[in-house]
């Protein structure tokens, strides 16, 4: 096994973080399917062109956002890990911009648990994410229960947050359910992939 320096575990971890933010974002954004005949009236087809080009566009935009609290987290596991400090919660509150006040204290607790996680790969050894998760967690069941408290931490900031989105409040409580769900598949197939 080759040791990997902070940054190349670093690299691994928020590759992984991407990885599962495209895979949740094909999971909750909806591919918009072409018409059948839609190839023998040209301006169909370039409508539909168009309605394609709006959901790549939207699946960019769906893994940037999802990973910029993760970004943040990342950082700060970083930063405590080389100074051995605690992490400035009113700084990653900041940072995070206007939310509804209940969800603040649950954004916090969500962070809190994503930087001990990010912490906790980061002082472990290996040359693979999933490496670095059998190595900082030992088993399945511990990491399994990790993924639990995270699940729970983030679906609950994500209900919290529904208030203060614009929009067909029905929509976006489907959108923000599907993303739940996903979420919990997600970590459940890393859990299987990590320790097979």
């Amino acid at each position: 096994m080759t040791a990997l320096n902070p940054e190349e575990k670093r690299r691994h971890i928020f590759n992984h973080e991407t990885k599962m933010a495209r895979q949740l974002a094909l999971m909750v954004l909806e591919k918009p399917e072409p018409p059948f005949w839609a190839s023998f009236i040209p301006m169909v087809f370039v409508f539909y062109a168009q309605k394609l080009k709006q959901y790549s566009t939207g699946l960019d935009d769906f893994v940037d956002n999802y990973l910029s609290s993760r970004r943040h987290a990342i950082e700060s596991a970083t930063m405590l890990r080389n100074m051995n400090s605690e992490v400035d919660m009113d700084q990653l509150l900041e940072r995070a911009g206007d939310m509804p006040p209940p969800a603040r204290p649950l954004y916090a607790d969500w962070m809190k648990q994503l930087i001990s996680h990010y912490r906790r790969l980061l002082t472990s050894q290996g040359d693979s994410h999933a490496e670095l998760v059998r190595a900082g967690y030992q088993s399945k069941t511990n990491y399994l229960l990790f993924c639990q408290g995270l699940n729970t931490a983030e679906c609950a900031l994500n209900m919290a947050l529904l208030p203060g989105i614009e929009g067909d409040a029905q929509d976006i409580l489907h959108i923000v359910q599907k993303m739940n769900a996903g979420i919990v598949e997600l970590r459940r197939q890393d859990a299987e992939m990590s320790f097979p």
